[in-house]
């Protein structure tokens, strides 16, 4: 089931939120190599994670196995302070406008092949559902350009902001992807009603 975690509910949250840090760490650090961002503890957290940040977690069982994070474009994020060099004109920014972040799914629940993962379509569905209760209707995104073509598939409307570098070890392009009623339904007719949870937002 995936969970909505803000500054409002984190305290009824503390130990999945460590376990999304520790999922996190295997997968940025461990299997990406992103070294500069190893910490002892074995938990990946940096300055974004902060009051404003917006937090889903996919809860299976009382362990986390998805996790994503939303940042408000209005605020410091990833493109504006880290990434800036990948936009190549006018950086996006506006309440309707969040920056997604730190999508990862544990090893043993991801897609093969071209089919979203029941995890995967409940992070994506949950960006736009929640989206779409809050005022939201684009996000920012850097990725894998590969990514392109399944986000247009998914009905996300999709804009690059500048071509692809290399970011660390892997090439990496921004863009825009916007969304609407649309998308949400396309992305439920792909899931299997017996597999696709909810929001819990306590």
């Amino acid at each position: 089931m995936l969970h909505l975690v803000t500054s409002k509910n984190a305290h009824a949250y503390h130990q999945e939120m460590q376990q999304a840090f520790r999922l996190r760490h295997r997968v940025f650090v461990q299997e990406k190599g992103w070294s500069g961002l190893e910490r002892e503890d074995g938990q990946e957290i940096d300055r974004f994670d902060d009051d404003h940040a917006v937090h889903m977690l996919y809860i299976l069982e009382n362990q986390v196995i998805g996790y994503q994070r939303m940042l408000p474009s209005t605020r410091p994020h990833l493109l504006s302070d880290v990434l800036p060099f990948l936009c190549e004109g006018e950086r996006p920014v506006g309440p309707n406008i969040w920056e997604w972040t730190r999508y990862c799914v544990e090893a043993s629940h991801r897609e093969r092949g071209r089919i979203l993962s029941p995890v995967a379509n409940a992070l994506l569905s949950g960006i736009v559902e929640w989206g779409l209760a809050s005022g939201v209707d684009t996000i920012i995104i850097e990725m894998n350009p590969l990514w392109l073509l399944r986000l247009v598939q998914l009905h996300f409307r999709v804009v690059p902001l500048g071509l692809p570098q290399i970011v660390g070890f892997e090439e990496t392009v921004a863009v825009t992807a916007s969304f609407d009623e649309r998308t949400l339904t396309r992305l439920r007719d792909m899931r299997k009603a017996s597999t696709q949870p909810g929001i819990v937002d306590n």
